[in-house]
């Protein structure tokens, strides 16, 4: 660290010594010379552009001031370049390789790469939700050495590591993101739970504030994240079952869940809050996000559905409305 700053010094030195002796040696030959004229003929005599439009004419501005500059400048200004190109380059490569730290606020993380189909198309759904105003998606994973290609852009970042290490998720600036996806691990199915145990522990120990969502794969885990502080779990294997008893007996059921799960097309299922002290009741709720494009299902309390209930249906605090809509109602 010190070698830089000690040829910045000498460049400078360099520069003030050019400028003054150039100055010293040529003004008087040409009045009209200023500050501005000899500090441009030395930097564009260290840069070897050379463009002749002002340059020494006495023997003694030639040999004293323009001579060093040419030979000294050249190394000097050269060398510093090279350090600033290797420090960019590095940063580069330390930024690919996912070690660079996250410096982002209110980014989304996702714990463990599975395939770049389907982080592709996570990323996606996460951007197409209009109530994330292009947000930054950190994907952390100790397997891959680098993001493919399809998923490279100024949103979405890599961070090197098990994302059940402290370091890591510091790293990845787990104190400012806004939420935590956590992906089941396909490759190895029957240690997924227990690993993603892990990260939601250590998630939950160094901010319990952030939104965290598992992807669970055995139902009997489930009791197991929920203790753990886990704000949502998904298991598809107990969906699954249900999805597919209920296309069996109306056709179609399937598509619709997609749909309404989905951001591409279609509308979909948004969870809203509402002031509960200004709507006391379901019915003025209905009337709240009545409209053409919205339809209120029920309200959720308490991690419970409660769909369709009586329209003298009282609310409390912490209801939240189901809303179907093709945008999230405000």
């Amino acid at each position: 660290m010190k070698k830089p700053i000690q040829v910045s010094v000498l460049f400078l030195s360099l520069l003030l010594y050019s400028a003054t002796g150039f100055m010293y040696f040529e003004l008087e030959g040409n009045p009209n010379l200023g500050w501005s004229d000899a500090f441009w003929w030395s930097i564009v005599t260290m840069t070897t552009v050379g463009y002749g439009d002002l340059f020494p004419v006495s023997f003694w501005g030639r040999i004293i001031v323009g001579f060093p500059t040419m030979i000294i400048g050249v190394g000097l200004l050269g060398y510093l370049l090279s350090l600033a190109t290797s420090a960019i380059l590095e940063s580069r490569i330390i930024e690919k390789k996912g070690m660079k730290k996250i410096t982002l606020n209110e980014h989304i993380i996702i714990c463990n790469f599975v395939s770049t189909d389907k982080s592709l198309k996570l990323i996606q759904e996460i951007q197409k939700d209009h109530s994330f105003k292009g947000p930054n998606i950190i994907i952390v994973d100790d397997k891959i050495e680098e993001l493919p290609s399809q998923l490279k852009n100024d949103t979405v970042h890599f961070v090197k590591g098990n994302p059940s290490h402290d370091d890591v998720l510091e790293r990845a600036n787990i104190n400012h993101c806004s939420s935590v996806i956590i992906q089941a691990l396909t490759d190895c199915p029957e240690h997924s739970d227990n690993a993603n145990l892990r990260v939601v522990l250590m998630i939950e120990t160094i901010n319990p504030e952030v939104y965290t969502v598992v992807e669970c794969i055995d139902p009997k885990n489930e009791i197991f994240f929920r203790r753990a502080n886990c704000d949502s779990i998904v298991c598809l294997a107990a969906l699954s079952g249900q999805i597919l008893v209920h296309e069996m007996q109306d056709p179609g059921v399937s598509s619709i869940i997609a749909e309404l799960t989905s951001h591409e097309c279609g509308k979909q299922f948004y969870l809203v809050d509402f002031d509960y002290k200004t709507i006391k009741t379901y019915s003025e709720l209905k009337d709240r996000f009545h409209g053409g494009n919205s339809f209120t299902l029920g309200i959720r309390r308490n991690n419970e559905n409660l769909l369709l209930p009586s329209s003298e249906r009282l609310l409390v605090s912490g209801d939240r409305a189901i809303i179907i809509s093709d945008t999230r109602p405000q």
